[in-house]
């Protein structure tokens, strides 16, 4: 599936639209572990894109990290398996590893994945609480004022990757 924003995040939405980032991708995997009977959690990480982690990124993004990193909050899958506990991320399209992206193109139960980033600091989702908002809370925190910097940053970043991957 490609990397880029859907109109919104619901499962359904990106499924119709066949897009998604990180949370739109990971909230309906999460759906579809819950519905197969299986135990996961969705799990969110502070990172920042800096000049180190987008090296192999298009020179325009570059010199946006290069004036100062864009703080991001991702979205991941924890995923209870027969063999424990395993980190599920699908955020890259497999088209995107020869771009650089970190790519998990195998699923191996109980096997993790790759994380898309380098966390900074990990919040698992309370039980009961939207993730979308749960999320909309660690961006006004992490990334104060500059979430629309961070918003430009990832939109520009999935007309890069769309022309690429799609």
């Amino acid at each position: 599936m490609p990397y880029q924003r859907a109109s919104s995040r619901a499962p359904e939405t990106v499924i119709q639209e066949w897009r998604g980032t990180c949370s739109g991708k990971h909230y309906l995997l999460d759906r579809i572990f819950k519905e197969e009977g299986m135990e996961s959690k969705v799990i969110m990480c502070t990172h920042r894109f800096t000049e180190e982690t987008t090296a192999n990124y298009p020179h325009a993004l570059r010199e946006v990290v290069a004036q100062r990193p864009v703080p991001d909050v991702h979205t991941y899958i924890r995923l209870k398996t027969d063999a424990g506990w395993m980190t599920v991320d699908a955020t890259w399209p497999a088209k995107a590893a020869p771009l650089g992206m970190t790519v998990n193109s195998e699923f191996r139960p109980g096997q993790d994945m790759t994380l898309a980033c380098s966390p900074i600091e990990t919040f698992e989702v309370p039980e009961g609480q939207d993730p979308q908002g749960f999320k909309e809370e660690l961006i006004e925190r992490f990334c104060g004022s500059q979430s629309d910097d961070r918003d430009r940053f990832i939109n520009r970043m999935g007309e890069w990757l769309s022309k690429y991957t799609s």
